[in-house]
């Protein structure tokens, strides 16, 4: 796995990350995702969802509206009152991903998206609690940044060659992430007791977008809505997402179970 830094530090990332982000815009970027089809395709209906690190909860309203029983949990205070002003009803609430307040076997499905790869010790205990409160064979739905080709080959380097410059202007440099390979989020699962029955590319379906070169790049951002490319963007969304979805996907999806 690639381990990411940044300029920013830990409370400067949650501010950048939601700041500029509004719930509605979040929610209907949803059916847009690859993801999304997957979702509706496998959770448990009549059984308790848990998205654990659930950020603005776009997936908990999107999916509470679709009749799931889901519920939402960020440890950053301040998305989840925002979520609260914007509907005063939503099953969310703050608290640690690492002690839930649930009891073991209580939930049908665990969705973790894109929130186990900040944990720069390791994710074992987030892990050890998300088995813990699944009952036998509930599933987890899991996502993280990958480690893709086009990142390989120049994100990282321009990244690397970036930080290095700032570095020497005095800035610090701040743990961000871990991005993954494919097989390094399956040997993940396994090692922490889930049985993988699924992976997959988790990004946008068009073919013009692309949530990998909207998170590296910025200059690659439009300014018609959110998560849009603008056009430099889509020159090169288009062709290399026309060849294989993986190799500018901006996350890994597993679909596991827990035996």
């Amino acid at each position: 796995m690639k381990k990411i830094y940044t300029i920013r530090n830990l409370d400067q990332q949650q501010e950048h990350m939601w700041s500029a982000s509004r719930v509605d815009d979040e929610v209907a970027v949803c059916p847009l995702r690859h993801i999304e089809g997957l979702f509706l395709k496998h959770l448990p209906k009549g059984e308790k969802i848990l998205e654990a690190g659930c950020g603005l909860g776009a997936w908990v309203i999107y999916l509470e509206e679709r009749g799931y029983d889901v519920d939402g949990i960020d440890h950053d205070g301040r998305v989840i009152d925002r979520l609260k002003e914007w509907r005063p009803s939503l099953p969310v609430f703050q608290g640690d991903i690492c002690s839930l307040p649930y009891a073991d076997g209580a939930l049908g499905a665990y969705i973790s998206l894109g929130v186990m790869e900040h944990f720069e010790d390791g994710c074992e205990a987030a892990m050890t609690e998300a088995r813990r409160v699944l009952k036998p064979g509930g599933l987890l739905f899991f996502t993280v940044p990958q480690e893709n080709l086009f990142r390989k080959l120049f994100a990282h380097p321009l990244r690397e060659a970036y930080l290095a410059w700032r570095r020497k202007q005095g800035d610090e440099i701040h743990f961000a992430e871990y991005r993954y390979t494919r097989r390094e989020v399956e040997q993940l699962l396994a090692s922490s007791g889930f049985e993988v029955l699924e992976t997959t590319w988790d990004d946008f379906l068009p073919r013009g977008m692309s949530l990998g070169l909207w998170a590296d790049f910025p200059q690659f951002h439009g300014t018609d809505a959110p998560y849009r490319l603008n056009g430099p963007g889509k020159l090169v969304a288009l062709p290399l997402n026309g060849l294989s979805r993986g190799l500018l996907s901006g996350g890994v999806f597993c679909l596991a179970r827990k035996p």
